[in-house]
């Protein structure tokens, strides 16, 4: 935490990723099996749209050498990894002592605008950074408690879950859009439907009537959106 606060005053710093985790040495809350179990069984809900899992095997035993489960794409700007830290370790030593505990590691790859947004958030908020990797699972996964309701938010976390995220409040780092504007609306034009305008007015022999008359109808259907990008431009105009 001390290192972003440091690095978030320097001027040219700039935050492309961020990488937090949280290690429980003997898997008593983040239990990499009854995480796997539990979305297996589809009893979490999540505003992650899709989970993964990647596994290796030695080939002359057949023996796992490494378990790990993604929610969310690994190309996002934001997603949850959790795996075995034991058959991590177990692979990479020969050390005994590797092997005795019953490691998961779970980490938060926080990437691009949201890494920034992230970073402002620990230098403004002050809160230890195991709270903000809590928030961010508040905000994003829910394991559940099986129910015969149909719809799955209805259905109560299950107590470890709970445990996890106790006293911790949803912590979104939603981007929002940029606006779009008339210079966007022009380019979009030019690289998207030109050619099409272009045949149908070559094939109509340049009578641009069907075009002018297309223009009339969505001048009619203008939304706020477009309104604010018209004037937008028109103060900016005014103002060159």
């Amino acid at each position: 935490m001390f290192l972003i606060q440091k690095l978030h005053k320097q001027k040219k710093v700039n935050f492309s990723r961020i990488d937090l985790a949280i290690d429980d040495y003997e898997s008593k809350i983040i239990n990499y099996d009854r995480i796997h179990t539990a979305a297996m069984n589809g009893e979490f809900t999540s505003r992650w749209s899709k989970w993964d899992e990647v596994n290796s095997r030695q080939t002359s035993t057949n023996e796992f050498l490494g378990r790990t489960m993604y929610f969310g794409s690994q190309a996002s700007d934001l997603f949850c990894r959790i795996y075995d830290k034991t058959l991590e370790r177990k692979a990479n030593s020969d050390a005994e002592i590797d092997i005795l505990r019953i490691w998961t590691r779970l980490e938060i790859v926080y990437r691009k605008d949201r890494a920034k947004k992230l970073a402002n958030y620990i230098v403004n908020s002050k809160l230890p950074l195991g709270h903000v990797v809590r928030g961010t699972l508040n905000q994003y996964l829910r394991f559940l408690i099986p129910s015969n309701d149909s719809n799955k938010a209805r259905w109560k976390t299950v107590g470890w879950w709970d445990e996890l995220l106790l006293n911790v409040s949803k912590l979104s780092l939603t981007i929002e859009k940029e606006a779009k504007t008339i210079e966007d609306m022009t380019n979009w034009l030019d690289q998207q439907i030109s050619p099409t305008i272009a045949a149908v007015v070559k094939a109509q022999g340049g009578d641009l009537a069907w075009l002018r008359s297309i223009l009339v109808k969505g001048s009619k259907r203008l939304s706020q959106k477009h309104k604010d990008a018209i004037n937008q431009y028109v103060r900016k105009e005014l103002t060159a």
